[in-house]
Order: structure tokens, then C-alpha cells, then sequence
């Protein structure tokens, strides 16, 4: 089985010119926890996942050890979350050249996904424009249906 067998065609993607507004509300709207970025030409550059929201809201550890006393009060996130919601995407999406082609095996995919950690891959033609994405929820469901398919 091969990634093309499987991928979601109907990729939604951001530009890097995009709020982290649209993003968070596609990003829940949609029930998904990502979303690829791509550039005017639909060339894939990164990814935006949720995880990527919510660290530009936590305090890294650093600004926790220099002001401990500024991050006391959880009320006080509410304040970062205004403040993040307002940047760019190119802001704080992550950089990511990790991509499968279509011909891909699924569970070379798979592999990948697990050993990097990511929950989902875009997926790239030669020139590497994006053409859609697989999930690991994707693979484990065409295993389950390849495996145990009940008649």
C-alpha cells in the first residue's frame, strides 16, 4: 500500500502571511491538530500544529526562571493567548522539510511519523508542491481495514 492509496487530497494550507487567528480557528473548526504551510505556488515549507500555538502562549523556561513571579497567576495566559492569536504564522510555524511523495510505502510513512514524532506528513509531488497529507490516524485505520476487515 502505497501513501497515495490513502492521503487526503482536500488539503486545507496556510500561508506564512496568515494570523495564527485563521489558523487556530481552521485548526478547530476542522477538528484537526495541523495544518501545512505552503507558499503562493503551493511549495510545502513547514507545518502549524497546535502544539506550535500553545508553545507561543507557555512561557519558555527561560522567561519562567527570569520572572516566576510574572507567570503565578494562569489568568495571566489569557494575556499571551490575546498577544499570539495576533502574529503571523511565519511566526511560529515550524520549518519542516520532512514530506512523502505519493509512491511512498505506507508504512515507510509510518515510520517516519514515529521516529520524528510528528502526527501527520504533507505530501509533496516531484517539484515539491503540496498534493495532500497523511495522518497516522489515516494509516492505522487502512491497516485496521487491510488486516481485519470484517464482511
Amino acid at each position: 500500500m502505497q501513501v497515495k492509496d490513502i492521503m487526503s487530497s482536500a488539503v486545507i494550507s496556510l500561508l506564512p502571511e496568515d494570523s495564527v487567528q485563521k489558523a487556530a480557528s481552521l485548526i478547530c473548526l476542522r477538528k484537526i491538530s495541523g495544518i501545512p504551510v505552503a507558499d503562493e505556488e503551493m511549495k510545502f515549507i513547514g507545518m502549524l500544529s497546535e502544539k506550535d500555538i500553545l508553545r507561543a502562549i507557555y512561557p519558555s523556561y527561560r522567561e519562567f526562571y527570569d520572572d516566576p513571579a510574572e507567570f503565578r497567576a494562569f489568568e495571566d495566559l489569557s494575556r499571551r493567548y490575546d498577544s499570539t492569536v495576533n502574529l503571523k504564522v511565519r511566526d511560529i510555524f515550524t520549518r519542516q522539510t520532512i514530506a512523502v511523495q505519493p509512491e511512498t510505502p505506507v508504512l515507510k510513512a509510518l515510520s517516519l511519523m514515529v521516529t520524528k514524532r510528528i502526527r501527520r506528513l504533507p505530501v509533496v509531488d516531484e517539484a515539491g508542491k503540496l498534493i495532500g497529507i497523511i495522518s497516522q490516524g489515516d494509516v492505522h485505520q487502512a491497516l485496521f481495514n487491510e488486516h481485519f476487515h470484517m464482511s
